[in-house]
This record gives C-alpha cells, sequence and structure tokens, in this order.
C-alpha cells in the first residue's frame, strides 16, 4: 500500500493477490489495510481488537456482497489499475 493510503485518515485496502486452494478451489485473498480501516471495523463491531481470522472474514464477506452486488455494495473502477468500492 502507497504511504497517500496507508496514512490516510479514511479507509484503505489493498488487494496484493488472490491464489486458489488447489484442494477445495477456495481463494485465499492477500491484503493491506490501513488504521482507518481497522479503526472502522472496531466500530461498526463495537470491539478493541480484531484478530486476523475477524479481519480475513471481514474482507472476504466485502468482496462477496461486492461481487454480488448485496447490502448497497459494488464495485467501481476509477482506473484501469485501481477499483474502489462504493457504498
Amino acid at each position: 500500500m502507497d504511504a497517500s493510503h496507508k496514512y490516510s485518515k479514511t479507509p484503505h485496502i489493498a488487494i496484493i493477490d488472490v491464489e486458489y486452494n488447489s484442494d477445495d478451489s477456495s481463494p485465499n485473498i492477500s491484503f493491506e489495510v490501513n488504521d482507518a480501516f481497522l479503526d472502522m471495523i472496531k466500530q461498526e463491531k463495537k470491539i478493541e481488537k480484531i484478530s486476523k481470522e475477524l479481519l480475513s472474514q471481514y474482507v472476504y464477506d466485502l468482496l462477496e456482497n461486492c461481487a454480488n452486488e448485496k447490502n448497497d455494495y459494488s464495485y467501481k473502477t476509477s482506473s484501469d489499475t485501481e477499483v474502489t468500492i462504493d457504498k
């Protein structure tokens, strides 16, 4: 994640890589989030700490909602290399 997003006060996520598990074809998603993204989850879930499992599930659910245009989520392409999520 570049410095402008890493230190931003707005939530950002960068999808680094998507690989598929050969056993069951489930995706393994590598991503980075900034502190504002973590703070957003803490506020939404009303918790103080975020486990890796919770973060992974949150990101998976977010991407699934976007892909299926559920819960008012969708993808919006803003350039050839950057994709934003609208809510």
